[in-house]
């Protein structure tokens, strides 16, 4: 069946064609032989009926007499190489269809084994960096903390190929069929257009058609809307997220690669397949937070440049200055403050409201406020640099202070409850236990 399907335009195509030669041939059969017997070849119609019926072998003698002229006769002959291509090319199209089909058939089986092979290559490993940080804690980060393990930020495409020994095709269509997985390029978040790509492998957790949604009951979610192009973007926002025992959605998935869109700015007109169920999973978590004024922070990077040095911007106002997503003024000032004094001590990083990147009107916080999904709620951009995000190896140390911090402003401390660390014990980064529940 699989073969017929595979050869089934091939076969129409075909089938036309023999058709077409046949309404030819009798045209011209009807031509030459109806002045030689008319009797026989009383209209074209004759001439095609004999035609058709010498395919099937004459059945019921329904055919007029056979041609008697020289040209009708090589018409005969034509006419009989149609009749052996009518049945011998369908049945080469079938044959070539079935061959077509097996090899999917077995390349499917390969890229499902590859599939299993790049799950383990991502399976979760302790963090040195973070470690060697919560080593330096009064508690050494408690309990809660001390035996974490985390899925790798990306594997290199080299490292598969010499250390797991999967071929670059391999790699690309695996990467291809199975949406948990992404190639990405390195040398993208990197100001400097001259450097050498470099790619990598990205593995991320899917629950949505647009990527990832976890509902913490959290007053505070965070929101990743671009993590499909942005390098390492949906794997920091993840872990900031886990640390703070905050709500996460990203969009990791891109409905149409011609034409991508990102849910950082988004209208009436954006089409993205996926546009509804994000928009009504922000809706929910807002609606469900428990809490009285949800908060919700919007994750984007930003590249530095010699123009642009900040490792951390804040935004949370258009160009004018007067269209803030902010009501809890005191509260963000606060809070950006706190984050900016913890930054610039612990990773000597510069931060800072910035109006370098003022939001745009069709900007998301605007959208929901405006159309009604949520009306009552804070929000701002956290915009954290490119280089931090992908070169830094403290990178997830980054996403601990800011967890820490923005929960102990928001959230007043209730951290990361026992219920959240299930997710650095099963599912995502253990491809043994996932393997079981498919």
């Amino acid at each position: 069946w699989k073969g017929l399907k595979n050869a089934g335009r091939e076969m129409w195509v075909s089938l036309e064609v023999l058709l077409v030669l046949t309404v030819v041939l009798s045209t011209l059969l009807y031509l030459v032989e109806h002045a030689a017997q008319p009797e026989v070849y009383t209209s074209w119609w004759d001439a095609f009926v004999w035609s058709f019926m010498g395919y099937l072998g004459n059945p019921g003698k329904f055919a007029p007499g056979d041609p008697v002229t020289l040209t009708g006769r090589f018409l005969w002959i034509a006419i009989s190489i149609v009749k052996i291509m009518i049945f011998a090319v369908p049945a080469g199209l079938v044959a070539s269809g079935f061959n077509k089909a097996m090899a999917k058939e077995k390349r499917d089986k390969e890229l499902a084994d590859y599939r299993i092979r790049l799950r383990k290559a991502f399976r979760r490993v302790s963090n040195k960096p973070l470690r060697d940080y919560l080593n330096t804690l009064p508690d050494k980060g408690g309990d809660k903390l001390k035996t974490l393990n985390f899925v790798p930020h990306n594997r290199p495409v080299a490292w598969l190929q010499a250390q797991r020994g999967i071929g670059l095709q391999d790699i690309i269509d695996t990467v291809t069929r199975f949406p948990e997985f992404r190639l990405v390029n390195k040398a993208r978040a990197l100001s400097d257009d001259s450097n050498d790509d470099r790619f990598m492998v990205e593995h991320f957790p899917l629950n949505r058609t647009y990527g990832c949604c976890i509902n913490r009951h959290s007053r505070v979610t965070i929101v990743a809307t671009a993590s499909y192009d942005e390098v390492g973007m949906g794997w920091f926002a993840y872990y900031l997220a886990a640390f703070g025992g905050f709500n996460f959605v990203s969009k990791e998935v891109e409905a149409d690669l011609d034409q991508p869109d990102s849910f950082f700015n988004i209208s009436d007109k954006t089409s993205s397949a996926n546009k509804t169920e994000f928009l009504a999973d922000l809706q929910a978590l807002a609606a469900e937070s428990g809490k009285e004024r949800p908060w919700m922070i919007l994750l984007t990077w930003h590249i530095k440049d010699s123009t642009n040095t900040l490792d951390i911007h804040f935004a949370s106002n258009n160009k004018a200055g007067n269209a803030s997503t902010i009501s809890d003024a005191d509260t963000y000032q606060h809070l950006t403050q706190a984050i900016a004094a913890e930054m610039k001590e612990g990773l000597d990083f510069d931060c800072a409201e910035s109006t370098r990147y003022p939001l745009l009107k069709k900007n998301l916080l605007y959208f929901l406020r405006e159309k009604g999904y949520v009306k009552d709620f804070d929000g701002f951009v956290l915009r954290p640099s490119s280089e931090q995000l992908v070169f830094n190896s403290r990178r997830l140390e980054v996403a601990f202070r800011l967890s820490n911090v923005i929960d102990k402003y928001l959230e007043q401390g209730d951290g990361m409850r026992p219920e959240d660390q299930k997710i650095f014990s099963s599912g995502f980064g253990y491809p043994e236990s996932e393997e079981k529940q498919d």
